[in-house]
């Protein structure tokens, strides 16, 4: 597995941990596969990142902001259910026309695309902590991956649905073999394995400021962002989150920011009551 070796957005201040003994500790993030399908149409982004090609779709960029450079090509995605029961979606799916090789850092070897899959609320938490005085020194990182059993299940889920959804009759023009997992990776040992692997980072690193009550030991930050025990100290980022969202760590944490600047400058809570939100039983339930 490939950790990313600069987290963003987690926040980890250098506190008292007798004051603030939850800080570090939380460490959530959204694990991801990649499921890759050969494609029997000369459609996908493989040509175009050629050297010639990539040159220029960086001048159209430049000069006109528009073509391949213009667009991330991940404009399609889905969340689904892993299992019958679930309160809301636990699965998120993004499509990509191209096959993705160590994150992007190496090109594509052949006409493919493929979804980057994986669970949205792992159960297995991890920390992180100082390694030294120097602040010149990296963290060290303890995602704890795949911890749990219901972890591990939820991958084979997201394998076992990915390949059920390349197999629908759309694909049926443009499908060929299986890259990865490969068609020789079928019984849930193998699956497990596979994951094992290679399962990386979505980049979505988070809750290591919790924000709860005082009463709750772990907590980091109260409802306002402020850091419990300290004055004149808040924390706005995706670290504050109690648990990872169901889902991209962006939006979220702009309305994180947006609503704690409204704190800060004392404006009223902006308040739509015709727009539905959706209210969990507990977060025990969701987890």
């Amino acid at each position: 597995m490939w950790v990313l070796p600069q987290l963003q957005r987690v926040c980890f201040i250098a506190l008292d941990p007798h004051r603030v003994r939850g800080v570090g500790n939380n460490l959530q993030d959204h694990l991801e596969i990649y499921v890759q399908q050969q494609c029997t149409q000369p459609i996908t982004l493989y040509k175009a990142q050629k050297p010639f090609h990539m040159i220029k779709i960086g001048l159209e960029w430049m000069t006109l902001f528009t073509g391949y450079g213009a667009t991330a090509h991940m404009e399609s995605g889905g969340f689904i259910r892993s299992r019958p029961g679930v309160a809301h979606p636990d699965i998120q799916f993004h499509f990509l026309p191209s096959q993705v090789i160590d994150h992007g850092r190496l090109p594509s070897e052949i006409e493919a695309y493929q979804v980057h899959v994986g669970p949205m609320r792992s159960t297995s938490i991890g920390w992180m902590k100082l390694k030294s005085p120097n602040p010149m020194d990296h963290p060290i990182i303890n995602p704890n991956y795949l911890a749990t059993d219901i972890d591990v299940w939820e991958f084979r889920q997201c394998v076992k649905l990915s390949r059920e959804i390349f197999a629908q009759r759309a694909f049926d023009p443009f499908r060929g073999a299986e890259v990865l997992p490969g068609p020789q990776v079928q019984s849930d040992a193998d699956i497990d394995a596979f994951v094992r692997q290679k399962a990386d980072t979505a980049y979505h690193p988070s809750c290591t400021c919790k924000m709860g009550t005082a009463s709750d030991p772990m907590a980091v930050v109260d409802s306002n962002a402020r850091v419990l025990g300290l004055e004149r100290l808040r924390v706005v980022d995706a670290s504050i989150m109690p648990s990872v969202v169901s889902g991209n760590l962006n939006a979220p944490t702009i309305m994180i920011a947006e609503k704690v600047a409204d704190i800060i400058r004392g404006r009223p809570p902006l308040v739509d009551p015709g727009v539905p939100v959706y209210q969990p039983p507990t977060l025990e339930t969701q987890r």
